[in-house]
């Protein structure tokens, strides 16, 4: 069986962790596959948003320890699994297609660090998420030390990481963690509510957009940077497909290009 499985519906990619036996906790074969299906997605051309899921009754429970506490892995083999984690949270974060995190049951360690890279969270409300490095002697990765504190603020930040505890999918979208948090049995309609917006707007303008958003600018800076991607985008079929749609009082229809 393949630790992920792709489907899609329409101009979303669904992108499903299926190792459900061990509450899909992270491997290499998963980590791969994981990278390979949202690189495909950028490239596809007929991509406009990603859902990363899971099977059974977790959406990821993090490092697999059984794998980790055998002693099998030589230093190389330790490497390549630390970079592809790595590899895969960078892939979220830096990717020109906005991703949504559909969390249930458990996001724990890896799993959280996944979570926390997508652009959007939605989470169940009983779901459990948390970053345990801390209280079991390890560090946390995925790019968790900057964007956490930009989340959730400094002193959350602080508490989640330093603590070591779970919180509830209520807890987190208090903190601003999430996004939403809703029943499980109402979880795949409240991400399907974020992918039809995703896949109706500009796939240009939101790709601009998010790498504006997930890069430091400083200040002095940002207005030229803003003019120059707004004048980029001013070149583009689809800024003309906007204004016409504004004047004709109708929905555009957006081809990213």
């Amino acid at each position: 069986m393949p630790e992920v499985v792709t489907h899609r519906e329409g101009h979303c990619l669904h992108i499903v962790f299926n190792r459900p036996e061990r509450l899909n906790a992270v491997n290499e074969p998963l980590y791969q596959q994981t990278l390979a299906a949202l690189r495909e997605a950028e490239t596809d051309g007929q991509t406009r948003c990603v859902v990363l899921s899971g099977q059974g009754r977790a959406f990821c429970a993090g490092a697999d320890l059984k794998a980790h506490g055998s002693g099998q892995r030589s230093e190389r083999e330790r490497t390549e699994y630390v970079m592809l984690g790595q590899e895969v949270c960078a892939q979220i974060q830096r990717m020109r297609i906005p991703v949504v995190a559909q969390v249930h049951g458990y996001a724990i360690g890896g799993g959280a660090e996944i979570a926390t890279s997508a652009d959007f969270l939605v989470i169940a409300e009983d779901a459990m998420i948390g970053f345990p490095e801390s209280a079991i002697g390890t560090y946390v990765g995925g790019g968790v030390t900057t964007r956490l504190p930009r989340l959730v603020g400094l002193r959350k930040a602080a508490e989640l990481l330093l603590f070591g505890r779970r919180i509830s999918g209520a807890e987190a979208v208090r903190c601003g963690l999430a996004n939403a948090a809703v029943p499980q049995e109402g979880l795949a309609a409240a991400t399907a509510n974020i992918t039809s917006i995703l896949c109706a707007n500009a796939p240009v303008s939101m790709a601009v957009i998010k790498a504006a958003i997930n890069t430091s600018t400083p200040p002095d800076d940002v207005f030229r940077t803003e003019a120059r991607a707004l004048l980029d985008i001013m070149r583009t079929d689809d800024w003309l497909e906007g204004v016409r749609a504004f004047a004709e009082k109708r929905t555009p229809r957006f081809s990213g290009k």
